[in-house]
C-alpha cells in the first residue's frame, strides 16, 4: 500500500513529487543494503525530511547516516554520483563502459576511426560478441538530472547505417551489426520511444529493467574507481588521465607500484581497504 506523504520533494530536474518511503527503500535495496539497516536509515530520514526538501538533501542526509554505520553501504549508495567524478571529459567513461563489457563476454575497442560509406566516424567504443558487433554512443553527464535526448539516439542511428554498409562491403555479410546508446544518466520519453521503434539497443542508468547499467555494475563488481571517497579530485583526475577508471585498474596499478608519484603511501592504504570493502570482482 502506497504511503502518503505531506511532503513534496524537488528533482533535480526541478521537478516536484511527493515523498515515497516505498520509492527511498527501493533505492536502498537497489545498492545491495540489508533490510534491517534499510529499514534504520528511512526511520533516520524520517525524522529530517521537511517540506520543499530537494534529492540532493535527501542523498547527504542517506549518505551521511550511512558514513558513520556502514562504510559499504556509504559507497555503494553513493555509486550513481561517483560516476558524476569520472569527468567532465567522457573519455573515461568510454573506457569504463569497455572494460565492463568484456566481464559479460564482449572483445571491446575504445575511440576508433572507422570508415563509413561517406564520411569518417569516430565511435567510442566497439564491442563484439560470436558474429554480432556493436557501435556503441557513450553519452556522458556529469550534472544530475541531465537526460540523454531524442537527438542523440537518432544521430547515433545514422551513423550506424553509414558504417553497416561500409562493414557489409567489407566483410562477411553473415555478420550482424548493432547500434547501441548507453549513458549514466536517464534517457528521455521520446529517446526510449524512438530506439525501441527503430530497433536501437538502449541502456541508461536504469533502463531497461534488469538490464540496466546500475545492474550491470552490481553483478560484474566491476566499480569506478571513483567510488573511493578518500582520493581528492585532483588526485583522480591524475589517475583517470592514465586510463586508471576502474577499482580493478587501480588495485594492479599499486601492485606494480606505478602510481606511487600521484598516491602517498596513506592514500594507497586507505584505497585497498575500500577496494577489497565493496569490488567483489578484482582478479
Amino acid at each position: 500500500m502506497q504511503t502518503v506523504s505531506p511532503y513534496q520533494v524537488i528533482k533535480a530536474s526541478g521537478e516536484k513529487e511527493d515523498f515515497s518511503e516505498e520509492k527511498i527503500v527501493k533505492s536502498l535495496a537497489a545498492s545491495g543494503m540489508n533490510v534491517d539497516t534499510a529499514a534504520q536509515t528511512l526511520d533516520y530520514l524520517k525524522r529530517h525530511v521537511k517540506p520543499g526538501i530537494t534529492t540532493h538533501e535527501i542523498f547527504g542526509q542517506v549518505s551521511g547516516y550511512l558514513k558513520e554505520t556502514s562504510r559499504r553501504d556509504y559507497i555503494n549508495y553513493g555509486l550513481k554520483r561517483a560516476f558524476m567524478r569520472l569527468g567532465p571529459s567522457g573519455h573515461p567513461f568510454e573506457r569504463y563502459m569497455g572494460d565492463l563489457l568484456e566481464k559479460f563476454g564482449y572483445e571491446t575497442q575504445v575511440s576508433v576511426s572507422l570508415g563509413g560509406e561517406c564520411v569518417t566516424h569516430e565511435i567510442d567504443c566497439i564491442a563484439v560478441k560470436g558474429d554480432q558487433t556493436s557501435f556503441i554512443e557513450c553519452k556522458y553527464h556529469n550534472a544530475p538530472g541531465t537526460k540523454t535526448d531524442v537527438q542523440v539516439v537518432m544521430y547515433t542511428y545514422a551513423r550506424f547505417l553509414d558504417i553497416e554498409k561500409s562493414m557489409k562491403a567489407l566483410f562477411d555479410s553473415q555478420k550482424t551489426y548493432q547500434p547501441w546508446v548507453v549513458t549514466n544518466t536517464k534517457l528521455t520519453f521520446d529517446a526510449i520511444n524512438y530506439a525501441k521503434c527503430i530497433g536501437i539497443k538502449a541502456t541508461a542508468w536504469s533502463f531497461p529493467k534488469d538490464e540496466c547499467l546500475h545492474d550491470m555494475i552490481v553483478n560484474s563488481g566491476l566499480h569506478p574507481v571513483t567510488v573511493i571517497d578518500t582520493l581528492t579530485d585532483d588526485k583522480l583526475q591524475r589517475l583517470l588521465e592514465r586510463d586508471i577508471v576502474t577499482c580493478f585498474r587501480l588495485m594492479k596499478a599499486i601492485e606494480n607500484e606505478s602510481v606511487s608519484d600521484i598516491l602517498t603511501p596513506t592514500e594507497i592504504e586507505h584505497a585497498k581497504e575500500d577496494i577489497q570493502l565493496i569490488c567483489k570482482n578484482n582478479g
